[in-house]
């Protein structure tokens, strides 16, 4: 069964992950400050062959003529989430669910993205399958009518 994550974008509701609190804000801002850490690692060796990741997939050198820029490079978490709870500001409490990670790094603009996406384990409310037709507009004019 595929489930629905959605985009967190309440900056600041909270996120348990493990025993570790976090906004929803900071918790973007951490990802992203690991995420350029990594693409910053040196590789192992002396000399000019000694480039980070990130001066390494700027660009891919076919030959001495050939040279293609790089795009995009993006990274994800787990396709199947991570435990986690979320204290939505206004909720009357913790739910549980999978969070999803994805952070994706232009190089030709050089700004990073990050998103993080939510998937409840049960839905707080279960919709009915008349709710489509209670908010419809023909519903209410008949409903005021009466």
């Amino acid at each position: 069964m595929n489930k629905k994550y959605d985009m967190l974008d309440g900056e600041d509701d909270v996120l348990l992950l493990d025993q570790a609190t976090f906004t929803v804000r900071r918790f973007k801002d951490i990802v992203a400050k690991k995420f350029y850490i990594l693409l910053s690692i040196k590789s192992a060796g002396n000399g000019p062959i000694n480039n980070s990741i990130y001066d390494r997939m700027q660009s891919l050198s076919l030959n001495e003529e050939t040279t293609i820029h790089a795009g995009d490079i993006n990274w994800s978490s787990p396709q199947e989430g991570i435990d986690c709870q979320i204290l939505k500001i206004g909720a009357k409490g913790w739910q549980k669910g999978k969070l999803k990670i994805e952070v994706n790094k232009n190089f030709q603009s050089g700004k990073t993205q990050t998103s993080i996406k939510f998937c409840p384990d049960e839905p707080l409310e279960p919709k009915s399958p008349l709710d489509d037709i209670r908010e419809s507009e023909e519903y209410k004019k008949l409903s005021n009518n009466n």
